[in-house]
This record gives C-alpha cells, sequence and structure tokens, in this order.
C-alpha cells in the first residue's frame, strides 16, 4: 500500500511538474526571507545565521534574516502562516504535519529543500543523579525543550515507548539553554535536547558538572507508533567527561520552504549554501552534513522538492 501511495504520488507530481515550474519561475522574488531556526544554544540557529550571511553576500537585492524561534514544530506552523519563508524542522515533525497529527490541528503541505544536518535526540541528566535510563525518569521533572520544539514531540515519544504515560513525570517546556542551566543549578532532573552534535547547551552543562545520557530500549522504540524513528549512539568523546557511548535517536534536520517562493531565488539559494560548507562547519561543527534529498529519500518522506532545489539537483547530477 505504503509503495503504491509513492508510485501514485509520484506520477501525479509528475503531471503537476509543468504547472509547478511555470508558477514558480514566473513567481516574483521578495524583498525579505526569513529562516526559522530555533533557541540560540542549539545548532539551527548559528547554521541559520550562516546562510543569512552567505546569501546577503552573493544575492542582490534580497535581505536575508535568520530567526530565533521556539523550534521545529512552531517553524512548519510559521511556514503556513506565511511568516517565515524558509524553516528547519526535524524530518519526524515535517511528517506528522503533512499527516495532520499531532500537535498539529490540520495537514500542513511545505516544500522541501535540502537536509541541514543530522540531529540527535538525547535526555541528558547529572551524573550524580543516579539516573540510568529513560524509565527512571518516574516522578521526575523534565524539560522537552521551548514550546513548539522538536522535542516536545519526540521527547513525549521516547518517554511513551518506554512505559511513562503522561502524567507519571513532570514535564516542563524550557529552551535548550534554560534547561541546561535549571539542571545545573537543581530545580530540574533531566532535559530532552535535540540538535548536531556536539549540542551547545549540552556542552555547556558538561563543563559544570558530570554528566549522564540516559538508556534506553531501542526495541520498545522501533515498536512505538508514528514516524519510524531510528536509534543511535553518541560517541564517548562527544562531551567532556562522557566515558562511554551513549543511546540518542537519529533524526535528519530539512529546510523546509514555503510554497510559492520563487524558483530563481530558491535556485540560488541551495547553490550559494553548496559552494560554501566550509562557511557552515565554521558556524558549526555539523554543518558539513549538509546534503540533496534523493527522489527516493523524498518519495519515502512523502515531501515535494521545491522546483528551485530540484533544478540544482538536476545540475550537479544528484536527480
Amino acid at each position: 500500500m505504503k509503495t503504491f501511495r509513492h508510485a501514485a504520488r509520484l506520477a501525479a507530481l509528475s503531471l503537476l511538474a509543468p504547472l509547478l515550474f511555470a508558477g514558480s519561475a514566473t513567481a516574483q522574488a521578495p524583498d525579505f526571507v526569513s529562516i526559522g531556526t530555533a533557541s540560540a544554544a542549539g545548532a539551527y540557529y548559528p547554521l541559520g545565521v550562516a546562510m543569512a550571511d552567505l546569501w546577503n553576500r552573493n544575492i542582490d537585492g534580497i535581505r536575508f534574516s535568520a530567526q530565533e524561534t521556539g523550534g521545529g514544530v512552531a517553524n512548519v506552523n510559521m511556514l503556513a502562516g506565511g511568516e517565515i519563508e524558509l524553516g528547519i524542522a526535524n524530518e519526524n515533525i515535517a511528517w506528522d504535519a503533512g499527516q495532520g497529527n499531532e500537535p498539529f490541528a490540520s495537514p500542513i503541505v511545505v516544500e522541501g529543500g535540502w537536509t541541514m544536518n543530522a540531529s540527535y535526540a538525547l535526555i541528558v541528566a547529572p551524573a550524580a543523579s543516579g539516573l540510568e535510563s529513560v524509565a527512571d525518569l518516574a516522578g521526575k521533572r523534565v524539560s522537552f525543550g521551548a514550546p513548539g520544539s522538536s522535542g516536545n514531540v519526540i521527547g513525549q515519544r521516547l518517554l511513551e515507548s518506554q512505559g511513562l504515560a503522561e502524567g507519571s513525570f513532570s514535564p516542563v517546556f524550557m529552551g535548550w539553554q534554560e534547561s541546561a542551566d535549571a539542571i545545573a543549578d537543581g530545580s530540574l532532573d533531566a532535559a530532552v535536547m535535540v540538535g548536531g552534535q556536539p549540542f551547545p547547551a549540552v556542552e555547556s552543562l558538561a563543563v559544570r558538572m558530570p554528566i549522564k545520557i540516559l538508556s534506553f530500549d531501542a526495541a520498545r522504540l522501533a515498536e512505538s507508533a508514528g514516524f519510524p524513528l531510528v536509534a543511535s549512539t553518541i560517541p564517548a568523546d562527544t562531551y567532556n567527561g562522557l566515558a562511554e557511548d551513549s543511546d540518542a535517536i537519529l533524526v535528519r534536520s530539512i529546510v523546509y520552504i514555503q510554497p510559492g517562493l520563487d524558483e530563481e531565488t530558491v535556485y540560488q539559494m541551495v547553490k550559494t549554501v553548496f559552494e560554501n560548507i566550509p562557511a557552515l562547519k565554521a558556524a558549526h561543527p555539523s554543518g558539513d552534513q549538509a546534503a540533496l534529498l534523493s527522489q527516493a529519500q523524498a518519495a519515502e518522506l512523502d515531501l515535494t522538492i521545491h522546483p528551485g532545489v530540484i533544478r540544482y539537483a538536476e545540475e550537479v547530477g544528484a536527480w
């Protein structure tokens, strides 16, 4: 059924492609483009700032600006509301948006750009707390990131998959750095952190106290309903004092684009990004993970790729 749905979708897109390209090609270039990122203590914000800087220096007539936001969920909602032109979000967030799953009230259509980096979701706690696994968080105060961040969704899925139903822990919604600070001052037991590694908020906590990244049962996570989350690991040397590889969830972070943004502008944007990867890596260590999505990957995500991105991907032989 899934294969049939994807095949039907691709066939429909092939019939609509001339119209999509024609509409996009004649759209007027904007005067201003805003990029929705996340907390400044994560990876999205410095990467968004670096991209905006590259575009401002290489694309004439348009002003680009990176905007600090609540994160992936907020960015998709802001794209739907026309508040931003680009937004970075984890692939599961946009997948849920397209399906109209919680926390989205109805389906939201966005177009795909490119993979920004590989995000990892982990749960960090003080090493002295005695907490070892996610299942140990019963009765604890746990931050899920700022309201609207991807941590809200992934964190809830992870805890539920490990047998912690709603009400068995105390959820708190704080930004990444605020969560790290609250753990350091003892007012919070643990925090979900989602982003490219190394994650600045976790780094800041690890230099203040020994940390523990909590383990989880990967098989139970794989059995949970919804977008297929993939278990991975964080290498032992990622953070100060981390003595062993630790459990994490791997999710790609993707740049999503507001449908209707003109093709030429998007083409120039993606071209500039991939011709200046060292500048992204200078902004954040995960910046060199930027990659174009293949046709198969886009189909698997039920994601329509923006015509400007397709134009560049065809030019470099990626499509």
